[in-house]
């Protein structure tokens, strides 16, 4: 299987929308529907676990990914705060693409691709990744990200109104995370993801990630 980059299905999903219409693209020209299957398809062998917590838990998975020229990093977040979602573990990894452990909470496939599950193995409050790897490329923010339901099919990018750096309200706990709102079905609905840095430093992460806030 060739390798798959978020950058070339980024690249295609701008010329969809023209958003970027003097891009040069890395992949053929493919519609929101075409670059929506071959994205979830570089992950999972079938649907199975996808339909599963649609069906049983009503949750919608969503890929978030980096927008960075070499294999890509991606997080996938289950959608389900109810915490059901990790009972459905076997059938999480007997949908996946062969896949070796690469961390506690990562797996990596033949394409290049590594994998955050952390939300899908423990549904934490915070989900612990490695939000530099996640969130930005070169310093700046430049990440997308992917409803397994969505109308349109589209990849959407993180945009920095969407990404809010906040720490903990209890006293003497100084963990810092942040909130993503995630937009979906046309900006009809949306959800938050709060993501922790699981490399614990602060001081390492571009500016464009604090952006002063704390």
């Amino acid at each position: 299987m060739a390798k798959i980059t978020c950058t070339a299905l980024q690249q295609d999903a701008d010329r969809s929308h023209s958003a970027n219409e003097g891009d040069t693209p890395c992949i053929p020209r493919l519609s929101n529907r075409e670059c929506h299957k071959l994205l979830w398809d570089s992950i999972f062998n079938d649907y199975t676990w996808l339909d599963h917590i649609v069906q049983v838990i009503d949750a919608n998975p969503t890929l978030i990914s980096c927008c960075s020229p070499g294999p890509a990093y991606m997080a996938l977040i289950s959608g389900d705060i109810s915490g059901d979602v990790t009972y459905t573990q076997d059938l999480f990894f007997s949908s996946l693409k062969q896949y070796t452990y690469v961390g506690t909470a990562e797996i990596m496939f033949d394409s290049g691709i590594t994998l955050n599950i952390a939300d899908i193995l423990y549904c934490p409050e915070l989900i612990p990744v490695d939000v530099q790897k996640l969130l930005c490329n070169g310093g700046e923010l430049c990440s997308t990200y992917s409803p397994w339901r969505d109308a349109d099919c589209g990849l959407r990018v993180l945009k920095q109104s969407s990404l809010v750096l906040t720490k903990s309200r209890i006293p003497g706990d100084d963990t810092c995370f942040w909130i993503l709102k995630l937009e979906y079905e046309a900006k009809s609905s949306h959800s938050e993801v709060l993501l922790e840095d699981s490399m614990k430093d602060r001081s390492l992460l571009p500016s464009a990630l604090c952006n002063g806030q704390i």
